[in-house]
């Protein structure tokens, strides 16, 4: 038996109605002394790992199992047991329970903790295969869920691309130009010079539309609120930066062949822990790319290093 179903099976008896953390803190608070009360870890979980454990969704672990063990209070127990058995009159429901679980105990309250007690010795002792699964299961269908939820969401407002760069965009535009120059032996390199130069016209015309379709995201996440997906724009940054800074590192011929090899970088570079990367409207090879523009802006990344002066 598992501590879940140890725990729903008494539910009806001894919960009195009570929250599924609620019972849970009753339940394993009288089992263990007074004593060891105030240093219990699983006491101080929060109200949904205690609904979980209750509900069979996340088991026990051997280390808080030998903590309840070791300063198990029997007599404690048996008498909050026997008290619930009063308060309910559920005392001959309880037997009957016991008795469908082969235990039979002149005094069913008693029975009731030494059964808990060889639960908690059976976790101890050995993680059953069978729990394992069970959890693994349960935990590939929470993931299933959310990421069901995810490719349901809806494109993000999209942000346009202003005829004019903004104030936001000149640290990134500067490295660009920076780039540029470097490529051309030039010692500067600013706006004026695109007329001259009509390729690098039309690549910064393209890092401008990826900045604005990772914009999109930026804001997009600030939209969704204060929830679990809060922080994903900053873990797409992370996880860009991350997969880019190998390539980055390396020494290239020049500040634009740099730039574009961190831009095919990040186009493939895997970004596991960006959640909203189960919805094709939420990434694409120009939000990847536009990530850097905005690494750039943060000065994690650059396209022409400076020498130090001696």
């Amino acid at each position: 038996m598992t501590f879940s179903e140890y725990a729903l099976g008494l539910s009806p008896f001894i919960s009195f109605g009570k929250t599924e953390h609620d019972y849970f803190t009753e339940l394993a608070g009288n089992f263990v002394n007074d004593a060891a009360m105030d240093s219990c870890q699983i006491l101080k979980r929060k109200p949904d790992t205690k609904y979980r454990y209750i509900m069979g969704r996340r088991s026990i672990q051997p280390k808080d199992a030998q903590y309840l063990y070791d300063h198990r209070d029997l007599d404690k127990f048996s008498k909050w047991i026997w008290n619930r058995m009063d308060d309910s009159d559920s005392y001959d429901s309880v037997v009957a329970w016991l008795s469908e679980h082969g235990i039979t105990d002149d005094d069913p309250s008693v029975g009731c903790a030494k059964l808990l007690e060889n639960i908690l010795l059976d976790t101890i002792n050995g993680y059953s295969t069978s729990q394992v699964a069970k959890e693994s299961e349960i935990d590939l269908g929470l993931i299933e869920e959310i990421q069901q939820k995810i490719k349901s969401l809806p494109s993000p407002a999209n942000v346009p691309v202003p005829a004019v760069a903004t104030e936001d965009e000149q640290k990134y535009i500067c490295e660009l130009y920076s780039a540029y120059g470097d490529a051309e032996g030039m010692d500067s390199f600013s706006g004026d010079d695109l007329l001259c130069f009509p390729d690098y016209a039309a690549d910064l015309d393209d890092r401008r539309v990826d900045f604005y379709a990772a914009e999109t995201i930026r804001r997009g996440v600030m939209e969704l609120g204060s929830g679990s997906l809060a922080n994903q724009f900053d873990v797409l940054k992370d996880e860009t930066l991350t997969g880019v800074k190998d390539t980055a590192k390396r020494t290239h011929m020049n500040g634009f062949e740099h730039m574009l090899a961190v831009m095919e970088q990040a186009v493939v570079a895997p970004i596991t822990n960006y959640l909203l990367s189960a919805s094709p409207y939420w990434i694409s090879s120009k939000i990847k790319k536009g990530v850097c523009q905005h690494l750039v802006n943060d000065g994690k990344l650059i396209w022409v290093r400076r020498r130090k002066k001696q």
